[in-house]
Protein backbone atom coordinates (compact mmCIF):
# COMPACT_ATOMS: atom_id res chain seq x y z
CA UNK A 1 0.00 0.00 0.00
CA UNK A 2 0.93 3.80 -1.09
CA UNK A 3 -0.16 6.83 -0.33
CA UNK A 4 -2.17 7.74 -3.42
CA UNK A 5 0.51 11.05 -4.21
CA UNK A 6 3.92 9.80 -3.14
CA UNK A 7 4.72 6.62 -3.93
CA UNK A 8 6.00 6.04 -0.56
CA UNK A 9 4.86 3.16 1.47
CA UNK A 10 1.87 4.11 3.82
CA UNK A 11 3.14 2.03 6.48
CA UNK A 12 6.55 2.88 7.45
CA UNK A 13 6.77 1.36 10.85
CA UNK A 14 9.76 -0.62 9.80
CA UNK A 15 11.73 2.44 8.31
CA UNK A 16 10.52 4.84 10.78
CA UNK A 17 12.29 1.82 13.57
CA UNK A 18 15.06 1.70 11.54
CA UNK A 19 15.24 5.48 11.43
CA UNK A 20 14.76 5.99 15.19
CA UNK A 21 17.22 3.18 16.28
CA UNK A 22 20.09 4.72 14.15
CA UNK A 23 19.43 8.35 15.93
CA UNK A 24 19.58 6.51 19.11
CA UNK A 25 23.09 4.69 18.21
CA UNK A 26 25.01 8.22 16.61
CA UNK A 27 23.90 10.00 19.99
CA UNK A 28 25.15 7.17 22.00
CA UNK A 29 28.36 7.21 19.25
CA UNK A 30 28.70 11.14 20.07
CA UNK A 31 28.36 10.25 24.04
CA UNK A 32 31.09 7.94 23.72
CA UNK A 33 33.41 10.24 22.06
CA UNK A 34 32.56 13.24 24.65
CA UNK A 35 33.27 11.10 27.15
CA UNK A 36 36.39 10.32 25.41
CA UNK A 37 37.67 13.98 25.10
CA UNK A 38 36.74 14.57 28.46
CA UNK A 39 39.03 12.05 29.48
CA UNK A 40 42.20 13.28 27.38
CA UNK A 41 41.34 16.80 28.35
CA UNK A 42 43.90 17.87 31.44
CA UNK A 43 41.71 21.26 31.82
CA UNK A 44 38.27 22.66 32.39
CA UNK A 45 38.81 25.08 29.06
CA UNK A 46 39.36 22.34 27.09
CA UNK A 47 36.62 19.66 28.72
CA UNK A 48 34.26 22.99 28.65
CA UNK A 49 35.08 22.97 24.55
CA UNK A 50 33.15 19.87 24.20
CA UNK A 51 30.23 21.27 25.32
CA UNK A 52 27.92 21.52 22.70
CA UNK A 53 29.22 21.32 19.95
CA UNK A 54 28.21 19.17 16.73
CA UNK A 55 29.49 15.63 16.77
CA UNK A 56 31.63 16.26 14.19
CA UNK A 57 33.58 19.38 16.02
CA UNK A 58 33.75 16.99 19.01
CA UNK A 59 35.61 14.45 17.23
CA UNK A 60 37.66 17.01 15.41
CA UNK A 61 38.47 18.01 19.45
CA UNK A 62 38.93 14.81 20.76
CA UNK A 63 41.70 14.27 17.89
CA UNK A 64 43.19 17.12 18.94
CA UNK A 65 43.06 16.26 22.79
CA UNK A 66 44.42 13.00 22.17
CA UNK A 67 47.23 14.41 20.10
CA UNK A 68 48.04 16.61 22.97
CA UNK A 69 48.00 13.36 25.20
CA UNK A 70 50.40 11.88 23.43
CA UNK A 71 52.56 15.09 22.97
CA UNK A 72 52.44 15.12 26.79
CA UNK A 73 53.34 11.61 27.02
CA UNK A 74 50.03 10.78 28.89
CA UNK A 75 49.31 8.12 25.82
CA UNK A 76 51.99 6.10 23.82
CA UNK A 77 52.14 6.54 19.99
CA UNK A 78 50.60 3.35 19.51
CA UNK A 79 47.52 4.03 21.33
CA UNK A 80 47.07 7.74 19.62
CA UNK A 81 47.24 5.96 16.46
CA UNK A 82 44.59 3.71 17.23
CA UNK A 83 42.50 6.48 18.98
CA UNK A 84 42.71 8.88 15.75
CA UNK A 85 42.23 5.64 13.29
CA UNK A 86 38.80 5.03 14.84
CA UNK A 87 38.12 9.07 15.29
CA UNK A 88 38.84 9.23 11.76
CA UNK A 89 35.97 6.56 10.43
CA UNK A 90 33.31 8.53 12.20
CA UNK A 91 33.24 11.18 10.04
CA UNK A 92 31.62 9.76 7.02
CA UNK A 93 29.44 7.98 8.76
CA UNK A 94 27.85 11.31 10.74
CA UNK A 95 27.53 12.46 7.09
CA UNK A 96 25.19 9.86 6.23
CA UNK A 97 23.55 9.75 9.37
CA UNK A 98 23.25 13.96 9.12
CA UNK A 99 21.49 12.74 5.39
CA UNK A 100 19.02 10.70 6.65
CA UNK A 101 18.33 13.29 9.93
CA UNK A 102 18.43 16.64 8.14
CA UNK A 103 17.56 15.49 4.34
CA UNK A 104 14.57 15.74 2.89
CA UNK A 105 13.01 12.79 1.91
CA UNK A 106 11.42 12.03 -1.30
CA UNK A 107 9.98 9.13 -4.04
CA UNK A 108 11.82 8.03 -7.36
CA UNK A 109 8.95 8.37 -10.16
CA UNK A 110 9.41 4.38 -9.60
CA UNK A 111 8.14 5.16 -5.67
CA UNK A 112 11.30 3.77 -4.21
CA UNK A 113 12.11 6.36 -1.22
CA UNK A 114 15.30 7.29 -0.82
CA UNK A 115 16.70 10.74 0.91
CA UNK A 116 17.65 13.69 -0.69
CA UNK A 117 20.49 15.92 1.06
CA UNK A 118 21.05 19.34 -0.83
CA UNK A 119 21.76 21.47 2.27
CA UNK A 120 25.49 22.67 2.08
CA UNK A 121 26.97 23.92 -1.25
CA UNK A 122 23.31 22.57 -3.38
CA UNK A 123 25.10 19.45 -3.39
CA UNK A 124 22.70 16.47 -3.82
CA UNK A 125 23.33 13.27 -2.07
CA UNK A 126 20.91 10.36 -2.27
CA UNK A 127 20.93 7.51 0.57
CA UNK A 128 18.61 4.27 -0.24
CA UNK A 129 15.22 4.66 2.66
CA UNK A 130 15.31 1.03 3.82
CA UNK A 131 15.26 -0.77 6.88
CA UNK A 132 18.31 -2.53 5.73
CA UNK A 133 20.28 0.38 4.73
CA UNK A 134 19.70 2.43 8.26
CA UNK A 135 20.16 -1.02 10.02
CA UNK A 136 24.30 -0.74 8.72
CA UNK A 137 24.60 2.70 9.37
CA UNK A 138 23.40 1.19 13.17
CA UNK A 139 25.35 -1.47 13.00
CA UNK A 140 28.62 0.28 12.16
CA UNK A 141 27.92 3.36 14.37
CA UNK A 142 27.43 0.83 17.41
CA UNK A 143 30.60 -0.73 16.47
CA UNK A 144 32.44 2.56 16.44
CA UNK A 145 30.69 3.17 19.75
CA UNK A 146 31.95 0.14 20.90
CA UNK A 147 35.91 0.39 19.78
CA UNK A 148 35.95 3.79 20.55
CA UNK A 149 34.95 2.73 23.85
CA UNK A 150 37.08 -0.18 24.08
CA UNK A 151 40.28 2.23 23.13
CA UNK A 152 39.84 5.02 25.42
CA UNK A 153 39.90 2.04 28.33
CA UNK A 154 42.85 1.07 27.16
CA UNK A 155 44.64 3.89 26.94
CA UNK A 156 43.00 5.90 29.97
CA UNK A 157 42.64 2.45 32.00
CA UNK A 158 40.99 3.58 35.33
CA UNK A 159 40.57 6.99 34.83
CA UNK A 160 38.07 6.01 31.76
Amino acid sequence: MTTAQSGIPADLNAIEAALGRMVYRAGNLEAVVRHTGGLLATTDKQRQALDGVPAGALVDEARKLARKAAADGRISDDALSGLVKSLDEIGSHLKSRNAYIHGMWVSRANGQPFVMLSQKGREVQTRPLAPEELGKLSDTLLTLSNDVLGRTDRVLGAES
